[in-house]
């Protein structure tokens, strides 16, 4: 506006400008010496690390879907909020387990990430990794204090998942740790016992009858895991959940000591095998009269029939054990039962 002369100087200003998007591109393409000094010019003025891709990722879950522990690593160092969700409400440590990340699961835990699920997730860390199959992970988990019965949103352990998918040395470490057989989801009432059976897998099955999962618990459909085999067709799985139960076992060996602790434990007195056999059929078959009187004093039903119709005196007078039958016909058992075939003891 003056008539004076006027004298022009070209200046250069040095402007950055990195925006949550282009930070997380930097995060997408690896450029670690990028990201570092992004974080180092930027955080004084804004939360840069806890910036969020289009999808809405934070830098901690892009790193992780990268396998970067590196950057993972570089983040946190910067403060990123290791609770921080992702798009579908998981956290970091979450998406790690699931993706079976070990060294970053461990990093993430020694800036003490929290292993309990939470609210906006349907699984918690220990779930995802049983149910992936991560061991070493799992591991992890469970040495920094992670919870081995805590629940999904829909009431399953982690000793359910690692059964359903089959992962023997999850479920293994989990037992390992105390994990609890007799828990029962929210939507079936299913233990992992009924899930071992109904997926079929006879070695999870045997593992969990070693451990104390109870065979007689039902559903609540009312049905055994030894139902659900059947109802499945999983024939390999019947003698497991049938034969060498602990009370025809005791019954069959004339253990009258262990009979009653079996049924004060909750044992089921009339319980069958597969063929239909109860206790009672086993001791007088095997002439076991202390165990007859044993199992007759707890009320077990005398006049049970096995698939061939077949009752204990049957099978004691087809084992010619004369003081057995004694025992029965004084309890007023049928004398004149009939096989299938007709036949009578």
């Amino acid at each position: 506006t003056t008539k004076k002369k006027q004298v022009f100087i070209d200046s250069g200003i040095k402007i950055i400008f990195v925006g949550s998007l282009i930070l997380a591109q930097l995060v997408h393409n690896g450029s670690i010496d990028e990201i570092r000094e992004v974080l180092e010019h930027s955080e004084h003025t804004w939360k840069a690390v806890d910036s969020v891709d289009q999808n809405g990722d934070t830098l901690l879950h892009v790193a992780i879907s990268k396998s970067r522990p590196d950057i993972v690593q570089l983040l946190l160092e910067f403060n990123a909020d290791v609770e921080s969700k992702n798009r579908t409400g998981e956290t970091p440590l979450e998406s790690a387990c699931a993706s079976g990340e070990e060294l970053i699961v461990e990093l993430l835990l020694a800036h003490k990430a929290n292993t309990e699920r939470t609210e906006s997730s349907s699984l918690g860390a220990i779930h995802l990794s049983a149910r992936e199959g991560r061991r070493e992970v799992l591991r992890l988990l469970l040495l920094k204090g992670a919870s081995v019965d805590s629940l999904t949103k829909d009431g399953y352990t982690a000793l359910h998942l690692a059964v359903r998918e089959g992962s023997r040395d999850c479920a293994r470490l989990l037992l390992a740790n105390n994990a609890r057989t007799d828990i029962r989801d929210s939507r079936d009432g299913d233990t992992c016992l009924h899930v071992a059976a109904g997926v079929g897998d006879e070695s999870m099955v045997k593992l969990l009858l070693n451990k104390g999962a109870n065979k007689d618990v039902r559903n609540f459909n009312g049905k055994t895991a030894y139902d659900v085999a059947a109802e499945k067709g999983h024939a390999r799985v019947f003698d497991a959940l049938r034969l060498g139960d602990g009370l025809g076992v005791a019954a069959r060996k004339g253990e009258v000591r262990s009979i009653q602790r079996l049924i004060e434990g909750g044992a089921v007195v009339d319980g069958r095998d597969q063929h239909g056999w109860t206790a009672l059929h086993r001791a007088c078959f095997k002439g076991r009269v202390e165990a007859v009187r044993a199992l007759l004093e707890r009320g077990i039903d005398v006049e049970a029939r096995d698939e061939d119709g077949y009752t204990a005196l049957h099978c004691a007078v087809e084992a010619g054990h004369a003081d057995v039958a004694e025992v029965l016909v004084k309890r007023g058992v049928d004398v004149e039962a009939r096989t299938n075939k007709g036949v009578t003891a």
